[in-house]
């Protein structure tokens, strides 16, 4: 088993998962390694929630206009598409 050591903890953070560890009956290194897992660990896409965040950010771009003549001038600018 890979052995780690963490420099430049807090002693907020320390305490804060400390605290967890007891909350959720873990020692520290199984409340640190638990919390690891979960954030490497693939979750579930919400299709409709992700499509509703997509329309809503769309709706503030307003119209974009890549037509090859608008696409070239920009080119010419510098600037990406």
């Amino acid at each position: 088993m890979t052995r780690i050591t963490l420099h430049g903890m807090s002693t907020r953070l320390h305490r804060t998962l400390e605290d967890a560890a007891v909350r959720n009956g873990r020692s520290l290194n199984r409340e640190i390694l638990a919390r690891l897992e979960a954030s490497v660990r693939p979750r579930p896409v919400d299709v409709e929630t992700l499509l509703h965040r997509i329309e809503l950010r769309h709706a503030t771009l307003g119209p974009i206009d890549l037509s090859p003549e608008n696409v070239r001038r920009l080119r010419d600018e510098g600037r990406r598409v």
